[in-house]
């Protein structure tokens, strides 16, 4: 199981003797890792984005180890900055017990993954708004920048990285270019509401 691990709470007693008890509920986060991969440009790869769209799935960001080792991922650095400059946005993955398989995929979310199965890491902490719609984003460790892409998200499923090859950062740089959007009605039962994609899984092969 793979838990957020950002924030710790205390239940704080603050009443007096003689005084009506009054109790504290106290959140603070966890210090940003002291640490962080060693990796080089291209050893991760952005292949899917989910943004604010109606239904029930969250929003999130998967990363594809194109690398041949697995890899510690907290410390992993993620901004998106507006076309304009003016907004960014930012978080860092904090949990030292997550690993990112050679081969694997990692899937970054709004969300508890106790509670929803297609995410392995809640940035919603650190990142509590929707993601922007259009922006660069910037995957960076220990200062390297190990993958950049520009993107515009769909109003409807997923921006997918062409799954027909093996993820490659050389080839995501634009969402214009080898990127398509997956609208596909998923399979199966549904116990939520909205097109989902495939998060943590290999993408389709785009039209």
């Amino acid at each position: 199981m793979v838990t957020s691990g950002n924030r710790r709470c205390w239940l704080l007693h603050i009443g007096r003797l003689g005084l009506a008890s009054a109790f504290l509920l106290a959140c603070v986060r966890d210090p940003l890792p002291s640490s962080c991969p060693e990796l080089a440009a291209g050893d991760l790869v952005v292949t899917e984005i989910r943004g604010s769209q109606a239904g029930s799935y969250r929003q999130w960001i998967e990363i594809y180890n194109a690398s041949d080792v697995d890899v510690a991922v907290t410390g992993l650095r993620i901004t998106l900055t507006q076309f304009d400059g003016v907004g960014s946005q930012t978080f860092v993955v904090r949990d030292e017990a997550l690993e990112l398989a050679a081969g694997a995929y990692l899937v970054l979310g709004s969300g508890d993954p106790a509670a929803l199965d297609y995410i392995d890491y809640d940035y919603s902490a650190d990142l509590p708004g929707d993601l922007y719609p259009g922006a660069t984003l910037e995957l960076t460790s220990c200062r390297t920048v190990v993958d950049t892409l520009i993107y515009n998200l769909p109003a409807e499923g997923t921006l997918a990285l062409d799954g027909a090859a093996e993820p490659d950062a050389t080839a995501n740089d634009d969402s214009k270019a080898g990127w398509c959007v997956d609208d596909r009605a998923s399979e199966g039962p549904q116990t939520q509401i909205g097109i989902r994609g495939t998060p943590g899984g290999a993408n389709p092969p785009c039209p």
